[in-house]
């Protein structure tokens, strides 16, 4: 039977990751930020993840709902099921943007889900509030190691002819805090001292971003640190300190009218520059490809540029009917890495380790010996735990 080989495939991604004028960018969902526990309040064992994955943010987003009364009890009901009927999941973010659609679209007479344009608004207003609070956790039970301290590590003790960039679709300021705590320097696309401004032009022009060892941070669904405000009769983002409304949380590409529209429109648009470059790697970690634009330009990427390359590391395995799987058969520049299988050549296979290797270890975990199989070779790959890979990452700068 055929089988990828785990020592081949981590060498050639340490190869990539180690080459000096490779364009890299790494593209990071809501698996990487509950990869970090959270600190017990109590002083004991960490408990539950610090920030919950989006079914988790959904069932606590639903509570919040459903508290306001009967009648937004069934409005959510309704809610999600219209994103079911559409064929979409019924996470909080497809919601949040159906709210939006909702609020852009009806007038103050109307009424959706049972409810007129100010209860709509209520809802909406309920969702961001609590996404702003869930993912803003309380400084005293953010742990001072986390996986987003070991990348900067690893960042400070590489040089590169680009830019690192990190598009990243989380709220939170988890990896604002790991870099500044190891003193590496972070572009956001926000200028000025006093309140910095959201600059679309320093995402398109070169000579308008900071030098080639600031690494680009891309918030591509907005984020609690940031807010509108008017001056002089002009709207502009803000960054500041967290912002207890969720006013610039921004799921999709739909929003309330261009001000808030734009971040949104100047990262897919950067997205898409980073992997028209020749030889771009775009590495994947904890995002299940769920944001149908941010796809569609990792999948013309691919399509049209063969040196282009995406790894995507899953920390589940996906069944064979997903859009990813389905593509990776035909586009080989799309390399899957699940914990049972790779999906990589056009071939989904289970890991063999064929060689072993000092490095290994870190990546891959050989399944447990037995009388029938004493040295096992097949096993599973853990680099879609984004704690290891980024150990991984660590263990690279170590050796």
């Amino acid at each position: 039977m055929f089988s990828h080989d785990a020592h081949k495939t981590i060498a050639d991604l340490r190869d990539h990751l180690a080459r000096h004028d490779k364009p890299i960018a790494f593209l990071f969902g809501a698996g990487t930020s509950c990869s970090v526990m959270a600190i017990h309040p109590e002083g004991g064992e960490p408990g539950k993840p610090l920030i919950p994955a989006v079914a988790g943010l959904t069932q606590i987003c639903a509570t919040e709902v459903r508290r306001l009364g009967k009648e937004y009890e069934q409005a959510w009901t309704k809610v999600e099921a219209q994103c079911e009927s559409d064929g979409r999941s019924s996470n909080v973010e497809a919601i949040l943007s159906r709210l939006r659609m909702m609020l852009g679209a009806m007038g103050k007479q109307d009424k959706l889900l049972g409810l007129d344009h100010t209860g709509i608004a209520k809802f909406e207003e309920t969702v961001r509030r609590t996404i702003a609070k869930v993912a803003n956790p309380d400084r005293k039970i953010i742990p001072e190691e986390t996986p987003h301290r070991l990348l900067a590590r690893w960042l400070a003790r590489t040089s590169r002819q680009n830019p690192v960039e990190i598009f990243t679709l989380n709220y939170d300021v988890l990896i604002e805090m790991a870099f500044e705590a190891e003193r590496i320097p972070l572009f956001d696309g926000f200028v000025g001292c006093y309140r910095p401004f959201f600059l679309p032009d320093s995402l398109r022009r070169p000579e308008t971003a900071p030098g080639l060892n600031w690494v680009r941070l891309w918030k591509m669904h907005g984020s609690v640190t940031w807010r509108r405000e008017n001056q002089d009769g002009r709207a502009r983002i803000v960054r500041g300190e967290p912002d207890a409304s969720g006013e610039m949380i921004l799921p999709s590409f739909h929003k309330y009218d261009e001000s808030r529209q734009q971040p949104y429109a100047a990262f897919i648009d950067r997205l898409a520059r980073f992997l028209d470059q020749d030889d771009a790697l775009l590495i994947t970690s904890g995002f299940s490809f769920g944001d149908e634009h941010i796809n569609n330009v990792i999948f013309s990427a691919i399509e049209n540029r063969p040196r282009t390359h995406v790894y995507s590391f899953q920390f589940e395995e996906l069944a064979d009917d997903h859009d990813l799987i389905r593509r990776a058969f035909t586009q080989r520049n799309l390399i899957i890495i699940g914990p049972k299988t790779g999906m990589i050549g056009g071939r989904r296979a289970q890991w063999r380790l064929n060689e072993p290797a000092p490095f290994v270890d870190i990546a891959f975990e050989l399944a447990p010996k037995t009388e029938a199989d004493p040295q096992p070779k097949k096993g599973q790959m853990k680099l879609g735990d984004f704690s290891n890979f980024c150990e991984f990452l660590r263990s690279m700068s170590d050796r």
